[in-house]
Protein backbone atom coordinates (compact mmCIF):
# COMPACT_ATOMS: atom_id res chain seq x y z
CA UNK A 1 0.00 0.00 0.00
CA UNK A 2 2.67 2.59 1.06
CA UNK A 3 4.80 1.61 -2.33
CA UNK A 4 1.18 2.38 -4.13
CA UNK A 5 1.05 5.51 -2.20
CA UNK A 6 4.57 6.89 -3.37
CA UNK A 7 3.19 6.17 -6.89
CA UNK A 8 0.48 8.70 -6.30
CA UNK A 9 3.13 11.40 -4.42
CA UNK A 10 5.44 11.33 -6.81
CA UNK A 11 2.51 11.81 -9.70
CA UNK A 12 0.60 14.13 -7.88
CA UNK A 13 2.31 18.13 -8.42
CA UNK A 14 1.02 21.44 -8.42
CA UNK A 15 -2.71 22.07 -8.52
CA UNK A 16 -4.56 25.12 -10.04
CA UNK A 17 -6.31 27.34 -8.08
CA UNK A 18 -9.34 29.41 -8.83
CA UNK A 19 -8.54 33.16 -8.40
CA UNK A 20 -4.72 31.88 -8.57
CA UNK A 21 -3.44 33.32 -11.67
CA UNK A 22 0.15 34.74 -11.58
CA UNK A 23 0.73 38.60 -11.98
CA UNK A 24 2.47 40.20 -15.08
CA UNK A 25 5.19 43.08 -14.67
CA UNK A 26 4.17 44.83 -17.43
CA UNK A 27 1.65 47.76 -16.24
CA UNK A 28 -1.42 48.27 -18.50
CA UNK A 29 0.52 46.17 -21.23
CA UNK A 30 -2.79 45.63 -22.90
CA UNK A 31 -4.35 49.68 -22.33
CA UNK A 32 -2.83 50.69 -25.59
CA UNK A 33 -4.58 48.25 -27.58
CA UNK A 34 -5.91 49.43 -31.63
CA UNK A 35 -9.22 48.53 -31.24
CA UNK A 36 -11.93 50.73 -29.80
CA UNK A 37 -14.93 48.47 -28.89
CA UNK A 38 -17.32 52.23 -28.74
CA UNK A 39 -16.94 52.25 -32.36
CA UNK A 40 -19.17 51.05 -34.72
CA UNK A 41 -19.08 47.59 -34.24
CA UNK A 42 -19.28 47.72 -29.79
CA UNK A 43 -22.45 44.46 -30.37
CA UNK A 44 -20.08 42.49 -32.69
CA UNK A 45 -17.33 42.29 -30.23
CA UNK A 46 -16.54 41.31 -26.66
CA UNK A 47 -13.90 42.67 -24.67
CA UNK A 48 -12.42 40.52 -21.50
CA UNK A 49 -9.24 42.36 -19.46
CA UNK A 50 -7.12 40.19 -17.33
CA UNK A 51 -4.74 40.68 -15.05
CA UNK A 52 -2.47 38.31 -17.33
CA UNK A 53 -2.94 36.41 -20.21
CA UNK A 54 -1.10 33.44 -21.58
CA UNK A 55 2.32 33.49 -22.35
CA UNK A 56 1.87 30.84 -24.95
CA UNK A 57 -0.44 28.97 -26.75
CA UNK A 58 0.19 25.51 -26.41
CA UNK A 59 -2.37 23.77 -23.60
CA UNK A 60 0.64 21.91 -21.70
CA UNK A 61 2.48 25.20 -21.10
CA UNK A 62 2.04 26.17 -17.13
CA UNK A 63 -1.43 27.91 -16.86
CA UNK A 64 -2.22 28.45 -20.62
CA UNK A 65 -4.79 25.85 -20.42
CA UNK A 66 -6.75 28.04 -18.46
CA UNK A 67 -6.65 30.86 -20.45
CA UNK A 68 -7.54 28.94 -23.90
CA UNK A 69 -10.63 27.05 -21.92
CA UNK A 70 -11.99 30.99 -20.39
CA UNK A 71 -12.00 32.56 -23.56
CA UNK A 72 -13.47 29.83 -25.02
CA UNK A 73 -11.05 28.46 -27.09
CA UNK A 74 -10.50 24.92 -25.59
CA UNK A 75 -12.75 22.29 -23.83
CA UNK A 76 -12.49 19.04 -21.91
CA UNK A 77 -14.03 16.14 -21.81
CA UNK A 78 -16.37 17.14 -18.83
CA UNK A 79 -17.29 20.51 -17.53
CA UNK A 80 -18.45 21.41 -13.51
CA UNK A 81 -21.23 23.42 -13.66
CA UNK A 82 -22.28 26.75 -11.33
CA UNK A 83 -24.34 24.45 -8.83
CA UNK A 84 -20.90 21.99 -8.95
CA UNK A 85 -22.01 19.51 -10.80
CA UNK A 86 -19.58 17.49 -13.17
CA UNK A 87 -21.64 17.58 -16.93
CA UNK A 88 -20.74 15.85 -20.48
CA UNK A 89 -18.66 18.52 -22.62
CA UNK A 90 -16.63 16.57 -25.55
CA UNK A 91 -17.98 13.47 -23.92
CA UNK A 92 -21.35 12.34 -24.34
CA UNK A 93 -21.67 10.07 -21.32
CA UNK A 94 -19.36 8.42 -18.37
CA UNK A 95 -20.57 5.65 -16.74
CA UNK A 96 -18.41 3.49 -14.07
CA UNK A 97 -18.41 -0.40 -15.28
CA UNK A 98 -17.14 -1.05 -11.88
CA UNK A 99 -15.12 -0.05 -9.10
CA UNK A 100 -11.84 0.78 -11.35
CA UNK A 101 -13.00 0.77 -14.60
CA UNK A 102 -14.65 3.52 -16.67
CA UNK A 103 -16.80 3.83 -19.75
CA UNK A 104 -16.89 7.28 -21.76
CA UNK A 105 -18.43 7.70 -25.01
CA UNK A 106 -17.17 10.32 -27.23
CA UNK A 107 -19.50 12.94 -29.62
CA UNK A 108 -18.98 11.89 -33.19
CA UNK A 109 -20.23 15.23 -34.31
CA UNK A 110 -17.48 16.97 -32.36
CA UNK A 111 -14.42 18.24 -34.13
CA UNK A 112 -11.54 20.13 -33.95
CA UNK A 113 -10.55 23.27 -35.85
CA UNK A 114 -8.87 21.81 -38.04
CA UNK A 115 -12.03 19.00 -39.33
CA UNK A 116 -10.39 16.68 -37.52
CA UNK A 117 -12.80 13.77 -35.51
CA UNK A 118 -12.11 14.10 -31.79
CA UNK A 119 -12.27 10.28 -31.72
CA UNK A 120 -11.06 7.74 -29.29
CA UNK A 121 -7.05 7.96 -30.77
CA UNK A 122 -7.43 11.87 -31.12
CA UNK A 123 -8.77 11.93 -27.18
CA UNK A 124 -5.81 9.74 -25.90
CA UNK A 125 -3.00 11.06 -27.79
CA UNK A 126 -4.18 14.46 -26.14
CA UNK A 127 -4.37 13.22 -22.62
CA UNK A 128 -1.13 11.45 -22.88
CA UNK A 129 0.83 14.47 -24.52
CA UNK A 130 -0.92 16.50 -21.27
CA UNK A 131 0.34 13.79 -18.90
CA UNK A 132 4.24 13.92 -20.30
CA UNK A 133 4.51 17.71 -20.63
CA UNK A 134 2.11 19.55 -18.05
CA UNK A 135 3.20 18.94 -14.51
CA UNK A 136 0.10 20.87 -13.49
CA UNK A 137 -2.09 17.85 -15.55
CA UNK A 138 -0.54 14.87 -13.45
CA UNK A 139 -2.40 15.09 -10.69
CA UNK A 140 -5.53 14.20 -12.70
CA UNK A 141 -3.93 11.79 -15.57
CA UNK A 142 -1.49 10.01 -13.87
CA UNK A 143 -4.06 7.83 -11.01
CA UNK A 144 -5.70 7.03 -15.12
CA UNK A 145 -4.92 4.28 -17.66
CA UNK A 146 -6.86 5.05 -20.83
CA UNK A 147 -7.59 2.39 -23.55
CA UNK A 148 -9.73 2.27 -27.23
CA UNK A 149 -13.19 0.64 -27.05
CA UNK A 150 -14.10 1.48 -29.94
CA UNK A 151 -13.70 4.79 -32.18
CA UNK A 152 -15.93 6.34 -30.43
CA UNK A 153 -15.39 4.79 -26.47
CA UNK A 154 -12.56 4.93 -23.93
CA UNK A 155 -12.21 2.76 -20.92
CA UNK A 156 -10.69 4.05 -18.25
CA UNK A 157 -8.45 2.33 -15.63
CA UNK A 158 -7.28 3.74 -12.39
CA UNK A 159 -5.44 2.38 -9.66
CA UNK A 160 -7.63 3.26 -6.68
CA UNK A 161 -11.13 2.20 -6.38
CA UNK A 162 -14.07 4.53 -6.86
CA UNK A 163 -12.02 7.51 -8.25
CA UNK A 164 -14.51 9.98 -9.71
CA UNK A 165 -12.71 9.78 -13.36
CA UNK A 166 -15.64 12.90 -14.98
CA UNK A 167 -14.21 15.14 -12.35
CA UNK A 168 -10.47 14.39 -12.65
CA UNK A 169 -11.23 15.10 -16.58
CA UNK A 170 -13.01 18.34 -15.74
CA UNK A 171 -10.23 20.36 -14.47
CA UNK A 172 -8.68 22.84 -17.49
CA UNK A 173 -5.32 21.26 -17.59
CA UNK A 174 -6.99 18.26 -19.43
CA UNK A 175 -8.02 20.13 -22.48
CA UNK A 176 -8.64 18.44 -25.45
CA UNK A 177 -6.09 19.11 -28.25
CA UNK A 178 -4.93 17.72 -31.58
CA UNK A 179 -1.45 16.08 -30.06
CA UNK A 180 0.24 16.24 -33.71
CA UNK A 181 -0.66 20.28 -33.83
CA UNK A 182 1.96 23.14 -33.72
CA UNK A 183 1.56 25.48 -30.98
CA UNK A 184 3.70 28.34 -31.97
CA UNK A 185 0.92 30.62 -33.76
CA UNK A 186 -2.74 30.70 -34.25
CA UNK A 187 -2.78 29.74 -37.65
CA UNK A 188 -0.81 26.11 -36.28
CA UNK A 189 -2.82 25.45 -33.37
CA UNK A 190 -5.87 22.88 -33.02
CA UNK A 191 -8.30 22.87 -30.61
CA UNK A 192 -12.15 22.66 -30.42
CA UNK A 193 -13.61 25.78 -28.50
CA UNK A 194 -16.32 27.83 -30.29
CA UNK A 195 -13.92 30.90 -30.62
CA UNK A 196 -10.38 30.19 -32.72
CA UNK A 197 -7.56 32.16 -31.65
CA UNK A 198 -6.78 34.55 -35.05
CA UNK A 199 -4.49 36.76 -33.40
CA UNK A 200 -1.73 36.39 -30.59
CA UNK A 201 0.72 38.96 -28.65
CA UNK A 202 2.28 36.84 -25.65
CA UNK A 203 1.00 38.22 -22.28
CA UNK A 204 -0.45 41.54 -24.29
CA UNK A 205 -3.68 40.31 -26.16
CA UNK A 206 -5.58 37.36 -27.54
CA UNK A 207 -8.20 38.21 -30.48
CA UNK A 208 -10.27 35.49 -30.89
CA UNK A 209 -13.40 34.93 -34.03
CA UNK A 210 -16.23 32.49 -33.85
CA UNK A 211 -15.39 28.91 -34.77
CA UNK A 212 -17.98 28.69 -37.60
CA UNK A 213 -18.08 24.73 -37.69
CA UNK A 214 -18.31 24.78 -34.19
CA UNK A 215 -19.80 21.24 -33.22
CA UNK A 216 -22.05 22.25 -30.32
CA UNK A 217 -24.35 25.84 -29.88
CA UNK A 218 -22.71 28.60 -31.50
CA UNK A 219 -21.68 31.63 -29.58
CA UNK A 220 -23.80 34.92 -30.21
CA UNK A 221 -20.83 37.18 -30.13
CA UNK A 222 -18.63 36.79 -32.91
CA UNK A 223 -15.48 38.68 -32.12
CA UNK A 224 -13.47 38.55 -28.55
CA UNK A 225 -10.40 40.31 -27.64
CA UNK A 226 -8.69 39.59 -24.73
CA UNK A 227 -6.04 41.54 -23.38
CA UNK A 228 -3.74 42.23 -20.35
CA UNK A 229 -3.99 44.90 -17.89
CA UNK A 230 -1.83 44.24 -15.24
CA UNK A 231 -2.56 47.22 -13.36
CA UNK A 232 -5.48 46.65 -10.84
CA UNK A 233 -6.65 50.54 -10.86
CA UNK A 234 -6.22 50.73 -14.73
CA UNK A 235 -8.27 47.50 -15.03
CA UNK A 236 -10.96 48.87 -12.92
CA UNK A 237 -10.88 51.67 -14.80
CA UNK A 238 -11.34 50.06 -18.03
CA UNK A 239 -14.64 48.33 -16.68
CA UNK A 240 -16.01 51.56 -15.63
CA UNK A 241 -15.58 53.56 -18.64
CA UNK A 242 -16.92 50.67 -20.70
CA UNK A 243 -14.16 50.01 -21.90
CA UNK A 244 -13.68 45.69 -20.91
CA UNK A 245 -17.28 43.99 -20.58
CA UNK A 246 -15.58 41.50 -18.19
CA UNK A 247 -12.58 42.67 -16.25
CA UNK A 248 -11.22 40.07 -14.26
CA UNK A 249 -9.53 39.66 -10.73
CA UNK A 250 -11.16 42.93 -9.58
CA UNK A 251 -8.98 44.34 -6.11
CA UNK A 252 -11.20 44.71 -3.50
CA UNK A 253 -9.81 47.94 -3.01
CA UNK A 254 -11.61 48.75 -5.83
CA UNK A 255 -15.00 48.11 -4.75
CA UNK A 256 -16.48 51.00 -3.62
CA UNK A 257 -16.03 52.16 -7.09
CA UNK A 258 -18.68 49.94 -8.74
CA UNK A 259 -21.25 51.16 -5.71
CA UNK A 260 -24.54 52.12 -7.94
CA UNK A 261 -22.31 52.29 -11.33
CA UNK A 262 -24.35 52.60 -14.22
CA UNK A 263 -21.64 51.01 -16.42
CA UNK A 264 -20.52 47.65 -14.50
CA UNK A 265 -21.49 45.76 -11.83
CA UNK A 266 -19.44 43.18 -9.21
CA UNK A 267 -19.99 39.51 -9.43
CA UNK A 268 -18.66 38.17 -6.29
CA UNK A 269 -19.32 34.32 -5.91
CA UNK A 270 -17.67 32.58 -3.26
CA UNK A 271 -14.51 30.56 -4.56
CA UNK A 272 -13.86 27.06 -3.40
CA UNK A 273 -9.83 28.08 -2.32
CA UNK A 274 -7.55 28.96 0.76
CA UNK A 275 -5.83 31.87 1.16
CA UNK A 276 -2.50 30.03 2.46
CA UNK A 277 0.53 31.44 3.55
CA UNK A 278 3.13 28.64 2.99
CA UNK A 279 6.29 28.07 5.15
CA UNK A 280 9.88 26.75 4.03
CA UNK A 281 10.34 23.88 6.74
CA UNK A 282 14.05 23.93 5.86
CA UNK A 283 14.69 27.79 7.92
CA UNK A 284 16.21 27.29 10.74
CA UNK A 285 13.49 29.52 12.72
CA UNK A 286 10.27 27.52 11.12
CA UNK A 287 11.64 23.66 11.93
CA UNK A 288 10.29 24.14 15.43
CA UNK A 289 6.32 23.24 15.14
CA UNK A 290 5.88 25.62 18.19
CA UNK A 291 7.28 28.71 16.20
CA UNK A 292 4.84 27.89 13.26
CA UNK A 293 1.75 26.99 15.53
CA UNK A 294 2.54 30.39 17.07
CA UNK A 295 2.50 32.37 13.88
CA UNK A 296 -1.22 30.46 13.13
CA UNK A 297 -2.33 31.54 16.78
CA UNK A 298 -1.07 35.57 16.43
CA UNK A 299 -3.55 35.73 13.21
CA UNK A 300 -6.28 38.28 13.68
CA UNK A 301 -7.88 36.11 11.04
CA UNK A 302 -11.04 38.26 10.99
CA UNK A 303 -9.23 41.74 11.14
CA UNK A 304 -6.99 40.13 7.82
CA UNK A 305 -10.66 39.81 6.18
CA UNK A 306 -11.34 43.59 6.68
CA UNK A 307 -7.90 45.25 5.97
CA UNK A 308 -7.12 42.87 3.10
CA UNK A 309 -10.19 41.48 1.46
CA UNK A 310 -12.80 44.79 1.74
CA UNK A 311 -15.10 42.27 4.60
CA UNK A 312 -15.52 40.01 1.12
CA UNK A 313 -14.55 36.80 2.62
CA UNK A 314 -14.67 34.13 5.92
CA UNK A 315 -12.24 33.44 7.63
CA UNK A 316 -10.57 30.07 7.81
CA UNK A 317 -8.26 28.03 9.75
CA UNK A 318 -7.34 24.82 8.10
CA UNK A 319 -6.79 24.39 4.42
CA UNK A 320 -9.40 22.36 3.23
CA UNK A 321 -12.66 23.99 4.83
CA UNK A 322 -13.35 26.47 2.01
CA UNK A 323 -15.01 23.69 0.46
CA UNK A 324 -18.56 24.32 1.08
CA UNK A 325 -18.82 20.08 1.88
CA UNK A 326 -15.88 20.26 4.40
CA UNK A 327 -17.15 23.69 6.04
CA UNK A 328 -17.58 22.29 9.55
CA UNK A 329 -13.83 22.44 9.71
CA UNK A 330 -13.42 26.06 9.51
CA UNK A 331 -12.41 26.88 12.67
CA UNK A 332 -10.13 23.56 13.72
CA UNK A 333 -7.61 23.54 15.43
CA UNK A 334 -7.24 27.33 15.70
CA UNK A 335 -10.61 28.44 17.10
CA UNK A 336 -9.61 32.02 18.20
CA UNK A 337 -7.67 34.96 18.09
CA UNK A 338 -5.06 33.97 20.77
CA UNK A 339 -2.07 36.47 21.29
CA UNK A 340 -1.28 34.65 24.86
CA UNK A 341 -0.92 31.32 23.62
CA UNK A 342 1.10 32.36 20.48
CA UNK A 343 3.74 34.34 23.26
CA UNK A 344 3.01 31.14 25.61
CA UNK A 345 4.67 29.01 22.45
CA UNK A 346 7.56 31.47 21.47
CA UNK A 347 8.84 31.52 25.24
CA UNK A 348 8.90 27.65 24.79
CA UNK A 349 10.94 27.46 21.81
CA UNK A 350 13.50 29.76 23.39
CA UNK A 351 12.10 32.72 21.07
CA UNK A 352 11.76 35.82 23.84
CA UNK A 353 11.46 39.48 23.75
CA UNK A 354 14.82 41.62 23.51
CA UNK A 355 15.04 45.00 25.12
CA UNK A 356 13.13 46.41 21.96
CA UNK A 357 10.57 44.34 22.18
CA UNK A 358 11.79 42.19 19.20
CA UNK A 359 11.71 38.04 20.07
CA UNK A 360 15.30 36.77 20.36
CA UNK A 361 17.05 33.65 20.27
CA UNK A 362 20.75 33.33 21.20
CA UNK A 363 21.13 37.02 20.23
CA UNK A 364 19.79 36.72 16.90
CA UNK A 365 16.30 38.08 16.10
CA UNK A 366 12.97 36.29 15.27
CA UNK A 367 12.47 37.13 11.20
CA UNK A 368 10.22 35.93 8.71
CA UNK A 369 10.50 37.34 5.15
CA UNK A 370 6.75 37.34 3.33
CA UNK A 371 6.71 36.96 -0.44
CA UNK A 372 3.46 38.84 -2.09
CA UNK A 373 2.35 38.88 -5.22
CA UNK A 374 -0.70 39.94 -7.23
CA UNK A 375 -3.61 41.60 -5.11
CA UNK A 376 -1.87 40.26 -2.03
CA UNK A 377 0.25 43.31 -0.95
CA UNK A 378 -2.72 44.45 1.61
CA UNK A 379 -2.47 41.23 3.35
CA UNK A 380 0.99 41.22 3.55
CA UNK A 381 1.24 44.20 5.08
CA UNK A 382 -1.81 43.40 7.09
CA UNK A 383 0.53 40.37 8.00
CA UNK A 384 3.33 42.18 8.82
CA UNK A 385 1.71 44.50 11.81
CA UNK A 386 0.13 41.49 13.48
CA UNK A 387 2.85 39.21 13.59
CA UNK A 388 5.22 42.47 14.59
CA UNK A 389 2.59 42.80 17.54
CA UNK A 390 4.58 39.63 18.96
CA UNK A 391 7.53 40.91 18.19
CA UNK A 392 8.18 38.98 15.06
CA UNK A 393 10.26 41.54 12.64
CA UNK A 394 8.33 40.69 9.41
CA UNK A 395 9.51 41.77 5.90
CA UNK A 396 7.27 41.90 3.07
CA UNK A 397 8.40 41.48 -0.10
CA UNK A 398 5.88 42.23 -2.76
CA UNK A 399 6.23 41.43 -6.58
CA UNK A 400 5.67 39.33 -9.88
CA UNK A 401 5.31 35.70 -9.20
CA UNK A 402 8.04 34.80 -11.08
CA UNK A 403 9.86 36.12 -7.82
CA UNK A 404 8.39 33.90 -5.81
CA UNK A 405 9.49 30.85 -8.05
CA UNK A 406 12.46 31.93 -8.75
CA UNK A 407 12.81 32.16 -4.33
CA UNK A 408 11.98 28.53 -4.37
CA UNK A 409 14.19 26.82 -6.33
CA UNK A 410 16.85 29.15 -4.83
CA UNK A 411 15.23 27.95 -1.30
CA UNK A 412 16.33 31.23 -0.18
CA UNK A 413 12.23 32.12 0.94
CA UNK A 414 10.77 31.86 4.40
CA UNK A 415 7.12 32.45 3.72
CA UNK A 416 5.12 33.12 0.54
CA UNK A 417 1.38 32.91 -0.36
CA UNK A 418 -1.12 31.47 -2.71
CA UNK A 419 -4.60 29.60 -3.03
CA UNK A 420 -5.39 26.66 -4.86
CA UNK A 421 -8.53 25.58 -5.37
CA UNK A 422 -9.72 23.27 -2.45
CA UNK A 423 -12.76 21.59 -4.85
CA UNK A 424 -12.22 18.02 -6.24
CA UNK A 425 -11.04 14.45 -5.61
CA UNK A 426 -9.83 14.59 -1.86
CA UNK A 427 -6.48 12.43 -2.06
CA UNK A 428 -5.81 14.19 -5.15
CA UNK A 429 -6.03 17.60 -3.21
CA UNK A 430 -3.99 16.79 0.15
CA UNK A 431 -1.87 14.82 -1.77
CA UNK A 432 -0.99 17.61 -4.04
CA UNK A 433 -0.62 19.81 -1.05
CA UNK A 434 1.04 17.29 1.47
CA UNK A 435 2.59 14.44 -0.45
CA UNK A 436 6.18 14.10 0.40
CA UNK A 437 6.96 13.90 -3.04
CA UNK A 438 4.48 16.90 -4.54
CA UNK A 439 5.42 19.87 -6.19
CA UNK A 440 2.83 22.03 -4.30
CA UNK A 441 4.28 21.10 -0.75
CA UNK A 442 6.56 24.01 -1.08
CA UNK A 443 7.94 24.06 2.03
CA UNK A 444 9.31 20.51 2.10
CA UNK A 445 6.74 18.79 4.93
CA UNK A 446 7.20 15.51 5.90
CA UNK A 447 5.04 14.04 8.47
CA UNK A 448 4.32 10.04 8.84
CA UNK A 449 1.07 10.50 10.72
CA UNK A 450 -0.19 12.42 7.91
CA UNK A 451 1.42 9.87 5.21
CA UNK A 452 -0.61 7.18 6.43
CA UNK A 453 -3.50 8.68 6.79
CA UNK A 454 -3.12 9.32 3.23
CA UNK A 455 -2.61 5.68 2.14
CA UNK A 456 -5.65 5.15 4.39
CA UNK A 457 -7.48 7.61 2.32
CA UNK A 458 -6.25 6.07 -0.97
CA UNK A 459 -7.99 2.45 -0.15
CA UNK A 460 -11.75 4.21 1.42
CA UNK A 461 -14.03 2.53 -0.64
CA UNK A 462 -17.09 4.59 0.44
CA UNK A 463 -17.79 8.40 0.74
CA UNK A 464 -18.31 8.56 3.94
CA UNK A 465 -15.11 7.30 4.96
CA UNK A 466 -13.02 9.40 2.80
CA UNK A 467 -14.91 12.15 3.91
CA UNK A 468 -14.08 11.51 7.72
CA UNK A 469 -10.35 10.77 6.82
CA UNK A 470 -9.82 13.86 4.70
CA UNK A 471 -10.36 15.76 7.41
CA UNK A 472 -8.30 14.31 10.10
CA UNK A 473 -5.38 15.14 7.45
CA UNK A 474 -6.82 18.60 6.72
CA UNK A 475 -6.87 18.94 10.92
CA UNK A 476 -3.46 16.51 11.41
CA UNK A 477 -1.41 19.71 8.59
CA UNK A 478 -2.82 22.84 10.27
CA UNK A 479 -2.01 21.52 13.90
CA UNK A 480 1.78 20.98 12.19
CA UNK A 481 1.59 23.85 10.56
CA UNK A 482 3.30 23.90 7.45
CA UNK A 483 0.74 26.05 5.95
CA UNK A 484 -1.38 29.08 7.18
CA UNK A 485 -4.75 29.53 6.23
CA UNK A 486 -6.35 32.40 6.50
CA UNK A 487 -9.35 32.72 4.60
CA UNK A 488 -10.79 32.18 0.83
CA UNK A 489 -9.25 34.26 -2.01
CA UNK A 490 -12.17 36.97 -2.91
CA UNK A 491 -13.16 36.25 -6.29
CA UNK A 492 -14.42 39.63 -7.82
CA UNK A 493 -15.12 40.41 -11.65
CA UNK A 494 -16.29 43.15 -13.32
CA UNK A 495 -19.14 42.68 -15.39
CA UNK A 496 -20.86 45.37 -17.85
CA UNK A 497 -23.94 46.18 -17.22
CA UNK A 498 -24.66 45.52 -21.35
CA UNK A 499 -23.42 41.75 -21.75
CA UNK A 500 -26.21 39.55 -21.15
CA UNK A 501 -25.79 35.80 -19.93
CA UNK A 502 -22.74 36.14 -17.96
CA UNK A 503 -22.98 33.11 -15.62
CA UNK A 504 -21.49 33.05 -12.21
CA UNK A 505 -19.40 30.18 -11.29
CA UNK A 506 -17.24 29.08 -8.21
CA UNK A 507 -14.65 28.25 -10.65
CA UNK A 508 -15.01 31.66 -12.98
CA UNK A 509 -11.70 31.69 -14.09
CA UNK A 510 -12.66 29.03 -16.23
CA UNK A 511 -16.14 30.04 -17.19
CA UNK A 512 -15.89 33.64 -18.61
CA UNK A 513 -17.57 32.97 -22.04
CA UNK A 514 -20.23 30.80 -22.89
CA UNK A 515 -22.53 30.75 -26.06
CA UNK A 516 -25.76 32.81 -24.88
CA UNK A 517 -23.30 36.06 -23.86
CA UNK A 518 -24.77 38.80 -25.93
CA UNK A 519 -24.28 42.78 -25.24
CA UNK A 520 -27.38 45.00 -25.59
CA UNK A 521 -26.89 47.51 -27.97
CA UNK A 522 -28.47 50.80 -25.96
Amino acid sequence: MMKKLLFIFLAITVLTVNGCSGSADTPGSGAGSSHNPTAGSKQQELVVAGQEIAASLDPVKPLTSSYLRNIGAAEALFRVNAKGEVEPALAKSAKALDPVTWEIALRPEARFWSGKSIDADAVIASLERSRSLDLQAKPFLDELTFTKADDYILHVKTSRSHLQVPLNLSYYQTVIHAAEAGYDAPGTMDLSGMYKVTEFIPKQKMILERNENYWGTKPVIPRIVYEEISDDQTRVLSALSGRSHVALNIPVTGLAQFKDHREARISATPAANTQTIYLNLSRPQLKDVRVRQALSWALDRDELVTLAAEGQSTPVSTWLSSNPAFAEARSAVYPKYDPEKAAQLLDEAGWTPGADGTRQREGKPLTIRLMTWGGDKALGEALQGQWSRLGIHAEVQHGDYSLIQTARKSGDWDASIEAWSTFGDELTLLAGQYGPQSSANYGGYRDEVTNQLLAQLAEASNQAERHKLALQINERVALEAPVISLFPRPQLTAVSRKLQGFEDHFRQFENVVNAKLSLDPK
